[in-house]
């Protein structure tokens, strides 16, 4: 790029008066050229990038800075603070080359601090917000993220990843066998920090909003029929009664086993016939009552006999305890238990819960009455699980259903 500027009479360059360096008559002052390149500045006032552009209301070059000084925090060392905003610089000047001008727009400090220091920015909001096991799945979309990124275009500003970076990075994971359900997860992950990212002025616009989910297939689960949950009755009624315990907490008051593992002495309340579902430990965060069943009542009778309030209702070996039981337990000791008495494998221990709302909706139980019970936010989700499959849906209908 060639740069033309007025001579004095002695061929020298004119120094040109202060006050004329903020808006400069483009064609007058410096010929062709439509900007001056971007450059990093350091006075008393810190850090900031400046550069002149044309403004598109005067049609004179303008001054704009960039101030630097909380991405300046950022660095322990200035050298790699100078290293990051050299690359800011000759993105800045690659834009300014194309057309662009930044009046009329607002561009900020945030925008260019790097991908990966705000995603860990995120995370640590997220955390004093979130349950750790949460969190878990917020971690792992910041490690898949950022480790993209890194390879694709390290340092990238957060303000320069647009749409058409989001489309590769959801292709990468399509390609890299991620379908469905998995799928969207992850995509609904990238719009939710990128929802953050526009609240809190660190990008402009959401680059995931418009990308689309993919089809879900349906979920692999299927109902634990009346024979079915007798047999696991009647192999862990001696067994293991805690683990019958669990079970039956899942399909007749509706407990997730998440929430059931979390669950202590004191959530129990057998006089009144219920268990209390605090907010710090449902799923939905909304507290709620969770019924029990009169076989449930003495089952955790005999159950918390002795414990103390404080302890856990499913300590080691599914029995009250200061520690909890380790959570991976809930499901491999169903498998092991389905695995024994050769039930498919599609009857998961969530199955349950799934089987108890069906069942519940089909024996004239209003869906209201159910949905308060299973603590669903919306009834298209409650009915949704009177859809499953209903081995005796051939034999209802032939002798119940009014005739014509």
């Amino acid at each position: 790029m060639l740069f033309f500027f007025p001579l004095d009479d002695a061929g020298g360059k004119k120094k040109m008066p202060k006050s004329n360096q903020e808006n400069l008559p483009a064609e007058k002052s410096f010929g062709f050229v439509d900007y001056i390149p971007a450059a990093v500045k350091h006075n008393a006032h810190g850090w900031s990038i400046e550069y002149h552009a044309i403004d598109p209301y005067t049609g004179k070059l303008k001054r704009h800075a960039v101030k630097l000084n909380v991405l300046r925090k950022r660095y322990a060392h200035v050298a790699d603070f100078k290293q990051h905003v050299a690359r800011i610089c000759v993105q800045i000047n690659g834009q300014l080359a194309g057309g662009w001008t930044p009046f009329g727009e607002s561009r900020n400090a945030r925008m260019l601090m790097p991908v990966r220091m705000v995603a860990d920015t995120y995370i640590k909001e997220k955390e004093s917000e979130l349950r750790p096991d949460t969190m878990r799945s917020y971690k792992s979309f910041r490690n898949v993220f950022t480790d993209w990124v890194d390879r694709e275009c390290k340092d990238l500003p957060i303000g320069s990843f647009g749409r058409l970076l989001a489309v590769r990075f959801m292709d990468d994971l399509f390609a890299g066998g991620l379908r469905g359900r998995s799928f969207n997860n992850r995509l609904k992950q990238g719009r939710a920090f990128f929802s953050w990212c526009v609240e809190k002025c660190y990008a402009k616009e959401n680059p995931f909003a418009s990308i689309k989910a993919k089809r879900e297939d349906p979920k692999k689960r299927i109902p634990v029929p009346p024979d079915a949950r007798q047999r696991i009755t009647d192999y862990l009624k001696d067994r293991n009664p805690g683990m019958l315990t669990l079970y039956q907490l899942v399909f007749d008051s509706l407990i997730r086993p998440m929430e059931a593992w979390r669950l202590t002495v004191g959530h129990v309340h057998l006089a009144e016939g219920y268990i209390h579902i605090s907010e710090d430990i449902s799923k939905t965060h909304y507290s709620r009552i969770a019924t029990l069943t009169p076989d449930l009542v003495e089952r955790l009778r005999v159950m918390t006999d002795g414990h103390g309030p404080e302890e856990y209702l499913f300590g080691p070996r599914y029995s009250p305890g200061q520690k909890h039981i380790r959570y991976q337990n809930f499901r491999e000791d169903w498998d092991r238990v389905r695995t024994e008495l050769q039930l498919p494998a599609e009857m998961q221990l969530y199955s349950l819960r799934d089987t108890g709302i069906n069942e519940m909706l089909k024996s004239g139980i209003d869906a209201l009455t159910v949905l308060q019970h299973a603590d669903h936010h919306d009834l298209s989700i409650t009915t949704r699980y009177a859809n499953h499959a209903d081995p005796h849906l051939v034999e209802t209908i032939s002798t119940k259903a009014p005739r014509f």
